[in-house]
């Protein structure tokens, strides 16, 4: 009888060690994807960080005391415009990263842009233009009064060759423009494109898979990758304006 008891205790204390040792092995396969996501994170928000930053200063912010007079400055990173838009994509970062290059020939030698001094017009609306909107503190038919309202104009006229995304700045203290072009056709290899049409395709019907979902979200931050480290020459232009009359408000 007592051989019994002592052969079951064994065989309870066995597979409770196993048991023990499964959940253990659970636990560090666990901490092996949670640390890998981490990981990821931490890789993607490296490559963001890349873009660098848009210094601008914003009057409302010291004026309602959210800063201190002297302080009313923000660091805008495509990180925070991710944020602002739900998403980083191709878009967004080309935006980031020509509304950066803009607004430093807009003000140049380390002057800082200000929000509610600068008008936008655009050819369409679009992920681009709402970057732009964000950073300059423009807006449509709405906004702060008489600070920035009506500062985006769409102009169907300011479209130009075929591919291509035009956005033009300009400040309202002096009047100075530039006008920045994106180039579609320069950056989207055909390649690229025969892979990601199909799966954007899926994806926006709601007939993707899982498998495809993951898929297509990673190549779109490949895609981002390559335009904050390795954009093509051409893609981006940005050059003086004196041309374009926007409309009186």
């Amino acid at each position: 009888m007592k051989s019994k008891i002592l052969s079951l205790a064994v065989i309870v204390m066995l597979f409770l060690s196993s048991c023990q040792n499964n959940n253990q092995k659970k636990e560090q396969v666990s901490k092996k994807d949670n640390i890998s996501e981490i990981q990821k994170a931490e890789v993607k928000a490296s490559i963001y960080d890349k873009a660098g930053i848009i210094k601008v200063k914003d009057p409302m912010a010291s004026l309602v005391g959210y800063r201190k007079s002297g302080e009313d400055f923000f660091d805008i990173s495509l990180d925070d415009v991710g944020k602002y838009s739900g998403h980083v994509c191709a878009g967004i970062a080309s935006g980031f990263l020509f509304t950066k290059q803009a607004l430093e020939m807009l003000y140049p030698n380390g002057e800082i842009p200000v929000r509610g001094q600068i008008r936008v017009a655009a050819q369409d609306g679009g992920d681009q233009l709402d970057v732009a909107s964000y950073i300059t503190g423009a807006r449509g038919f709405y906004g702060r009064g008489e600070v920035n309202c009506n500062d985006i104009i769409i102009d169907k006229l300011l479209q130009g060759e075929k591919g291509t995304f035009t956005l033009l700045f300009k400040r309202k203290d002096n009047g100075k423009m530039v006008k920045a072009i994106f180039n579609r056709m320069k950056f989207f290899e055909p390649k690229m494109m025969k892979v990601m049409m199909p799966l954007k395709e899926k994806v926006e019907n709601r007939t993707a898979t899982d498998e495809e979902k993951k898929l297509f979200a990673e190549k779109i931050q490949i895609i981002v990758e390559k335009a904050i480290t390795n954009m093509p020459e051409g893609v981006i232009i940005i050059h003086g304006c004196t041309k374009y009359v926007f409309p009186s408000k």
